[in-house]
């Protein structure tokens, strides 16, 4: 694989900032291809990590390696991947304007049949919001032990002003898109083809009971979407994240075998 570490000038965030990308390599031929172009995975960050946490903390690098592939890893910091209550359009930026700037650099296949998202955590959270508001966009998005959390529920985790100052009130909150189970009902109105929706999540993950209610939650009130949901042992961490990441590649389509980590 190559590697890449970026600092992009954002025109919505009007500021810079970070994007780690990884870019095929073909490590083991040597050809000219100008015109291919290649599925990319757009991976979210948790929310007390940033876009080098991925390279840092996963195997991503080594499974991907040898894949037709490119992963795009940006930072919201704790923006929670939306347009923030009192600060930084961080859903606008991701959704928006950084799918333009990659595709300006690098060789990305603009078919959304080729794009994915997944996230842990807080990225989970900003893999559903952006997944369930923008569906022509993805053909899957896979969510890692995240799920439709309200503010008031994240007070034991971050601090209130913190909370108010990303969502806005509770009713603010209630009555808007980032309001995932309100979102998920566009999502089911929307005509045009929509993306898997695959929740992973540990057993003893503090997002366990809320991942399942949310996943119970759809599949009771909109039986025809495509949503898969899949528990095993681990908690809220990157060693569930690691065991939960070749069974996602493996959704995209993408082999993975002893050789992804030689």
């Amino acid at each position: 694989m190559a590697y890449i570490e970026m600092t992009i000038r954002s025109a919505i965030l009007d500021m810079d900032t970070k994007v780690d990308v990884i870019l095929p390599e073909n490590r083991h031929e040597t050809k000219l291809d100008l015109n291919r172009r290649y599925p990319v995975l757009y991976l979210l960050h948790g929310m007390k990590d940033d876009n080098s946490t991925w390279s840092r903390l996963s195997t991503i690098n080594l499974l991907v390696r040898d894949l037709d592939l490119i992963v795009v890893m940006p930072t919201t910091y704790r923006g929670f991947y939306v347009n923030n209550r009192y600060g930084l359009d961080y859903y606008h930026y991701i959704s928006e304007e950084l799918p333009i700037k990659m595709a300006n650099y690098f060789p990305i296949s603009q078919k959304s049949e080729d794009t994915y998202i997944m996230g842990d955590s807080m990225g989970g959270y900003g893999t559903l919001r952006i997944a369930l508001s923008k569906p022509e966009n993805f053909r899957k998005a896979i969510c890692l032990s995240g799920g439709a959390l309200p503010p008031k529920n994240m007070h034991s985790i971050i601090a209130n002003d913190q909370m108010i100052g990303v969502f806005g009130s509770d009713e603010e909150y209630r009555e808007s898109d980032n309001n995932l189970e309100r979102l998920v009902d566009k999502f089911n109105n929307f005509q045009g083809n929509k993306p898997d929706i695959i929740f992973y999540c540990g057993t003893e993950d503090m997002m366990y009971e809320h991942s399942k209610a949310f996943v119970a939650h759809i599949k009771a009130q909109y039986p025809n979407l495509k949503i898969k949901d899949e528990y095993w042992h681990g908690q809220h961490n990157y060693h569930f994240w690691n065991s939960a990441l070749p069974k996602a590649l493996q959704e995209m389509g993408f082999k993975i075998t002893e050789n992804s980590i030689i």
